[in-house]
């Protein structure tokens, strides 16, 4: 969890990991989310006073592993904040708006979709990295679900505007964003020679 992040979405933002992903979309940029064995169990009221701390985040941005995969208790998240302060809330996903639409989504998919203001969906396809902002590749889509960010939409697949930010943490160094594709090939190949 980070605060204060303007790499994964408009305004000042508060970004949330979540662990486990099934898709091994080749060429990912947080391979470490991938296992479910992975990252920390939080409490939900724990992490909401952590996030409502931040009372310059205007929203929140979660991302993965797969946010889908812990639809419900992101929901009951998204509602404690909601409580006490109006959040903006952005999702990546690797599924695609159509598949968590379909009755054997994940469980809770649609209450969780409901609660959302915008929706990055789609796998990530290593292909179609076209360097373009705030999504990994060209298929992924951005979709509004409220007006809330339609002023915000230019910002998604403009030209020339990758960033990263470095975080340092009690963890370690953290790196917040979509980098450019030459940064996620280095990143990519580092990863490779160091298993």
């Amino acid at each position: 969890m980070l605060a204060g992040i303007r790499t994964l979405g408009p305004f000042d933002r508060f970004v949330i990991w979540t662990q486990g992903c099934r898709r091994r979309c080749p060429g990912c940029i947080s391979p470490s989310s991938r296992s479910f064995d992975g990252g920390k169990v939080m409490d939900i009221d724990a992490v909401a006073r952590r996030v409502l701390r931040h009372g310059d985040c205007e929203g929140l941005t979660i991302s993965g592993g797969e946010p889908f995969l812990q639809a419900a208790g992101l929901c009951a998240l998204i509602d404690a904040l909601r409580a006490q302060r109006d959040l903006g809330v952005i999702v990546y996903t690797g599924y695609t708006l159509e598949e968590l639409q379909e009755p054997d989504a994940p469980y809770a998919s649609g209450s969780l979709l409901s609660r959302l203001d915008l929706l990055i969906d789609g796998p990530y396809i290593e292909a179609l990295n076209d360097d373009k902002s705030l999504r990994g590749s060209s298929n992924q889509r951005v979709i509004p679900l409220t007006d809330r960010y339609l002023s915000q939409l230019p910002l998604y697949g403009a030209d020339g505007d990758r960033r990263i930010e470095l975080r340092a943490g009690s963890d370690g160094i953290f790196a917040a964003g979509i980098p450019s594709k030459e940064i996620a090939k280095q990143l990519v190949k580092n990863r490779k020679g160091e298993e």
